[in-house]
C-alpha cells in the first residue's frame, strides 16, 4: 500500500483527476479484477463459484481483496442474507465490462 503523502500517492491523484482512463484502469488494475469482472458477465456468482471458474492458483486472501476493491470501486455489488452471498455487475461495472470486451475483441498483432 502506499503512502498518502509520497510522490507517486500525489501524482496518482492528479492523474485521476487529469483522466477518466486513469481513473478507471487504476480501479480494474490488480491481477485477478479483470478475469472477475468477465467471469460476472453471465450471472451472479458466489464466492465459491469464483473458485471453480477462476485459475486455482488464486488464493482465498487475494480473491477476497480484489472482490472487496471491485465492491468499493462501484463495479460489482455484494448481495449477502445469512446463507450466501451473491456477487453482480454493477450499472458501472457493466460499462468498464463493455469496454474490456471491446478491447479483448482487437488484434494488435
Amino acid at each position: 500500500m502506499k503512502k498518502e503523502s509520497s510522490t507517486n500517492s500525489e501524482n496518482d491523484k492528479i492523474l485521476q483527476n487529469y483522466c477518466n482512463a486513469h481513473k478507471i484502469l487504476s480501479k480494474i488494475s490488480g491481477r485477478w479484477k479483470v478475469s472477475i469482472l468477465f467471469a460476472l458477465n453471465k450471472d451472479k456468482l458466489t464466492y465459491s463459484d469464483f473458485k471453480t471458474v477462476l485459475p486455482t492458483s488464486i488464493t482465498d486472501r487475494v480473491l477476497a481483496k480484489q472482490l472487496k476493491e471491485l465492491v468499493e470501486a462501484n463495479l460489482i455489488e455484494n448481495d449477502k442474507d445469512k446463507t450466501k452471498s451473491d456477487y453482480f455487475l454493477t450499472q458501472n461495472g457493466r460499462k468498464v465490462l463493455n469496454l474490456l470486451e471491446y478491447i479483448n475483441e482487437q488484434n494488435f498483432d
